[in-house]
Formats: C-alpha cells, sequence, structure tokens
C-alpha cells in the first residue's frame, strides 16, 4: 500500500509539473507572427471610391521599407468617400480565391499605420474572408467584412487591434441576408487584409505611411492547451481509477469515492460545452438573446404570455447618414435601454436588422400594453449617440389556442399595422379582448 500510494504521488507531482510547463510554455513562449510589409510576397495595391461611383484618387508609393499611400478625398454623389491599401494575401491575379490564409489562431492585429500631418481622421481596419456556404468567388462583395474603425490620436502607436472586438458590418449582413449562424467574425479563410480611411472622412488630401500589419498569436490556441491539459488529467486519472478499482473492487467505500471523482472531471469537461452553448444563444453585437437562445421559453408550459414586437423607426436611413458604427452603437444602446427598463421576468431578444421580440410571460396584453407604452415613450425622449433621437412602433398579440408561428405572425402584422399608421405606435392585435 505505502509504494501504490508512493507512485500515485509521483504521477500527480509530475502531471501538476507538466501542467505549469505547458501553460508556462504557452504564456510566455511559443508564439508565431504572420507580417504584411514591403517584402511579403503579395500583391499589395491601393484603390478608392471610384469603383463605388466616387471620384476620390488613391496611389501607393513605397518609402524605403514602408508604403506611403497618397490619397485625394473628393467630394461626389458618394456618400462615403474613402482611399485604401489592399494586401492581397489570399487572391491571384485575376482577384479570384486562390489560397487563403487562415489567421484563426492569431489573436491580435498590430497595425503601424499613421496620418502624416495633424488631422481627426479615423482609419478602418477590415480582414476579408471567404465562406463557402455564402461567398461567390467571382463576386468580392460576397466575401465577409470583419472590421473596425478606430482614430489613431486616440491609440498608442502602433495600435494593437484583439480579433475578437473585431466586427461583422451590419449593413452587409443585411444587404447579403447571411443565416444568423454565419453572422460572427471568421478568419480561418482570409483573402484580403485592408487599411482604409474612416467614415465621414472631410474632402482633402491625405498622406498615410504603413509600415506593416503584423498578426500575432499563439502556436497552439487557448482551447487547444487546456483541451490537452484536461484531456491528459482524464486519461491519467481514468487510468488510475482503473487501477484503483481493480486493486479494491472489494471496497465500496473506495469504489464510490471513485465514481464522484470521474464525476467531477466530466464535470470539467462540460464547462467548455456550456461556454460555447451561452455563445451561440446570444446577439454578437447588441448581447441581446438570438432567436435559439428563446426556444426554450416557448417550450415551458407558461398559460398566459404576450409579444411585442418593437421596430426602430427609419433606422437604414439613420444608418447611411451616420454610417454603420454608429448604427451599431444606437442598437447596443437600444438593447441596454429597453433590458434596464422591462421587468426582471421578460426576455427580449434580437430578432434581426433593427427588429426586436419582448416576451411577456405570465401577462396579460392589457398589462403588455401598459409596458410597451411606457417603452415607447422611454425610447422617444432617450438621446442617443450624437444627440439622435428616434422612435420606435410596436405590435402586440397574447397566446391564444395556437401555435407559437401563429402568435408571433400576430404580433409581426400588428408591428406592421402600426408602422403603417405612421410609426411611434403601439398596436394591439384585433384577435385579443384587452379586458
Amino acid at each position: 500500500m505505502m509504494q501504490t500510494e508512493k507512485f500515485d504521488n509521483i504521477v500527480i507531482l509530475a502531471l501538476i509539473s507538466l501542467t505549469f510547463v505547458v501553460i508556462g510554455l504557452h504564456s510566455f513562449s511559443l508564439n508565431k507572427t504572420f507580417t504584411l510589409d514591403t517584402k511579403s510576397p503579395y500583391r499589395t495595391f491601393a484603390i478608392s471610391d471610384t469603383a463605388n461611383g466616387g471620384k476620390s484618387k488613391a496611389s501607393l508609393h513605397t518609402k524605403g521599407n514602408k508604403y506611403l499611400l497618397d490619397c485625394h478625398i473628393i467630394e461626389s454623389d458618394y456618400a462615403w468617400p474613402f482611399c485604401e491599401i489592399t494586401f492581397s494575401i489570399g487572391v491571384d491575379a485575376h482577384n479570384m480565391p486562390s489560397q487563403p490564409i487562415d489567421l484563426s489562431s492569431y489573436s491580435t492585429a498590430h497595425v503601424y499605420a499613421k496620418y502624416i500631418g495633424e488631422n481627426k481622421a479615423s482609419f478602418r481596419f477590415q480582414v476579408r474572408s471567404y465562406n463557402q456556404n455564402y461567398s461567390l468567388p467571382n463576386d468580392d462583395s460576397t466575401w465577409k467584412y470583419n472590421g473596425i474603425e478606430y482614430w489613431p490620436r486616440k491609440n498608442q502607436y502602433p495600435v494593437d487591434i484583439p480579433l475578437n472586438a473585431m466586427q461583422v458590418a451590419t449593413w452587409w449582413l443585411w444587404e447579403k441576408e447571411i443565416p444568423i449562424e454565419y453572422a460572427g467574425p471568421e478568419f480561418d479563410q482570409v483573402l484580403v487584409v485592408e487599411v482604409a480611411t474612416g467614415n465621414s472622412i472631410s474632402p482633402g488630401h491625405y498622406q498615410i505611411e504603413i509600415d506593416k500589419v503584423e498578426f500575432t498569436g499563439k502556436v497552439f490556441t487557448n482551447k487547444q492547451v487546456f483541451t490537452f491539459i484536461i484531456a491528459m488529467w482524464v486519461f491519467t486519472a481514468i487510468i488510475g481509477l482503473i487501477m484503483n478499482l481493480y486493486r479494491s473492487k472489494a471496497k465500496l467505500k473506495n469504489a464510490e469515492q471513485r465514481a464522484f471523482e470521474l464525476k467531477q472531471l466530466n464535470r470539467l469537461l462540460n464547462v467548455e460545452s456550456q461556454e460555447l452553448k451561452d455563445l451561440a444563444e446570444r446577439d454578437p453585437l447588441t448581447g441581446a438573446l438570438n432567436r435559439k437562445g428563446i426556444e426554450h421559453i416557448f417550450t415551458n408550459e407558461i398559460k398566459v404570455m404576450s409579444l411585442m414586437f418593437i421596430d426602430i423607426d427609419h433606422f437604414k436611413p439613420l444608418n447611411d447618414r451616420y454610417g454603420h458604427n454608429i448604427g451599431d452603437i444606437i442598437l447596443k444602446d437600444f438593447v441596454k435601454l429597453i433590458s434596464e427598463n422591462c421587468r426582471t421576468s421578460d426576455f427580449l431578444a434580437r430578432w434581426g436588422g433593427e427588429e426586436f421580440l419582448l416576451i411577456c410571460p405570465n401577462t396579460k396584453v392589457l398589462e403588455a400594453n401598459e409596458l410597451a407604452e411606457d417603452l415607447r415613450q422611454l425610447i422617444a425622449e432617450h438621446n442617443f449617440v450624437q444627440n439622435i433621437k428616434l422612435t420606435a412602433s410596436f405590435g402586440l398579440a397574447q397566446k391564444e389556442n395556437e401555435t407559437i408561428a401563429e402568435l408571433i405572425e400576430r404580433a409581426d402584422v400588428a408591428l406592421y399595422t402600426a408602422k403603417a399608421q405612421g410609426r411611434n405606435k403601439v398596436i394591439v392585435s384585433n384577435n385579443v379582448d384587452l379586458l
């Protein structure tokens, strides 16, 4: 028995030591870098808004080991003038996907770009990716826009951009009607990396110096490292459990203890799957529930339920006027405003675009109507970013002897009635008596 315990202790100490070694190597070494600069073997060129009907002009030169982008922003009928430098890393000379680059294991992009001279302009950093489920090889507008906008004067040089902070352009998701399952950023098949002037840039002459764009990450992802550690511990624990059961199969108490240990190990394995489930049930932009996230609510045996569809009035013209970055901020603020002023028993979900669904369990439509009026007034009085004023239209319905699909359809019809009657209204489905 003494030798067995001594052997077990040696194994545990070895596992602990190996765990610390793996974590240490992962944390302080085993790094990798992917660099785009004048020495890179990829095609690099300048483009402007001329392809979109604009008049701006862009030209690219090299200055030593740096790129110099000469940009003339010219006012035209095109509302979003721009110049940009494009690193064509996964397409051929005919702008067709050839060998996409997998950047999914990188964590941060370091952008060495700055305006020459003082100005308040921003940059847009974009990583364009390909997915065969919705992308077309000969149509680069179907390549996903993973991007972020930042202001150089408010960030240290170079700017370090965590890839998980980047978002997919909402206008692109709407325009291409991308399914929710593909709405998040993707970096496993990257075709193009772009550094562009920001939204709402003023007409004028700009010079941009680009030293390089550098992606850094670990040779192994956190998931791979922790999966290896857990698997190592689980495998060793299982082997040890089998040996202990074999040595002491006649002792019921020891067998129960080892079963408990195995259950604890299984719980550790389930932690990651639960986190992935939470991510799948939340809208990545606003944090509200998505359609999958509210499925379990409808399966509960709730005797009384009211639904309200909420639609931001005239949201698309607002997006066109202020830009999609402002639109995204408004959507986040809108969700925060609704969440803080509805009841703790209610569930808010983003149904799509600027349309939201508020589920009110154990609530008759009369009470839901009062809540909707309060929310409608709060929205109309709220100052959003840049002091933008908004209104919203509401469509309400109470569950009767019908399916969930039919209930949602009635609330949707009520919403469109509210919009048809001038918006900024609350309309209750006429199939339900308010009393």
